[in-house]
């Protein structure tokens, strides 16, 4: 069995005093095919934006297929 593709590890990030992602612990395995839904203002976009490294992380980190990719900018993460 293979490790997950991907994971979060208190995964952060606030805008000034809105805390619009708090401390999110995921883990997705290979394979299959997976959702992230939730009502409006939930987060979701702002999380896909932390794991692709659109916005910075406030706090925790990212792992892709085991490598810390918390802080890679875009283009850097498109190229793993």
């Amino acid at each position: 069995m293979t490790g997950p593709v991907l994971e979060t590890q208190g995964l952060t990030k606030s805008f000034g005093g809105l805390v619009a992602v708090d401390h999110v612990d995921f883990t997705l395995p290979g394979g299959g095919l997976h959702a992230i839904i939730g009502p409006n203002g939930a987060g979701k976009t702002t999380f896909f934006n932390l794991i692709s490294g659109f916005l910075p992380v406030t706090a925790g980190r990212v792992v892709f297929h085991g490598r810390d990719i918390t802080g890679k900018r875009p283009h850097e993460i498109s190229r793993l």
